[in-house]
């Protein structure tokens, strides 16, 4: 125990090195990883349009689109009067032309939230995903189409992961090396005695 206490102390600096490095590495990497996410976060896209006899406000939550599933939420109001519609059956319908894939999602609420309709929809490909409601209540039944998602093509490998292989390789190399480093020093010493 001791000789490993007097191997960390000859090692100190090589410790505070390989300390300081890795630091240096985390910070790096955070600031990439920040800068990456405020590059790509797109502000809410909210839209309001008419179906049928309801006034429909439809928020994507998730704006950072890939492959997958998207979360919505739907808020359904009375354009007469203003007021909420809590008793009606949204659903949302995601049609991509290109790739002829459909998919749909019943939105639902809560009793604690009765005036919004939440669903996640599966975009299943990249592509053009056209987004349409389809509302029906006590008011009657109308739809209407709301927006147009871009979802990019996967990227298997990012600068970010690259850059994260390259710091785990460099913090394994380095505790290889302390732990060859102590173990020279530890045989020198017992040679010596």
């Amino acid at each position: 125990c001791s000789m490993l206490a007097v191997s960390f102390a000859n090692n100190k600096s090589s410790w505070m090195l390989l300390a300081a490095f890795s630091v240096a590495i985390m910070v790096f990497i955070a600031a990439q990883t920040t800068a990456s996410a405020l590059a790509q976060e797109e502000p809410s896209r909210e839209v309001r349009v008419t179906a049928g006899p309801h006034d429909v406000r439809v928020i994507p939550v998730n704006t950072n689109l890939a492959a997958g599933f998207v979360q919505f939420s739907v808020l359904v109001f009375d354009p007469n009067t203003g007021e909420p519609v809590p008793d009606a059956k949204v659903v949302l319908l995601a049609n991509n032309a290109e790739a002829e894939y459909e998919g749909w999602a019943t939105a639902l609420n809560t009793p604690s939230l009765p005036e919004q309709y939440d669903a996640r929809v599966n975009l299943e490909s990249t592509g053009d995903w056209l987004i349409s409601v389809d509302i029906d209540s006590p008011l009657g039944r109308g739809g209407a189409e709301v927006m147009t998602l871009h979802v990019p093509s996967l990227q298997r490998y990012t600068s970010g992961s690259l850059v994260f292989f390259a710091v785990f390789a460099v913090l394994i190399g380095g505790v290889a090396y302390l732990w060859w480093s102590i173990r020279r020093n530890q045989r020198r010493k017992a040679g010596q005695q």
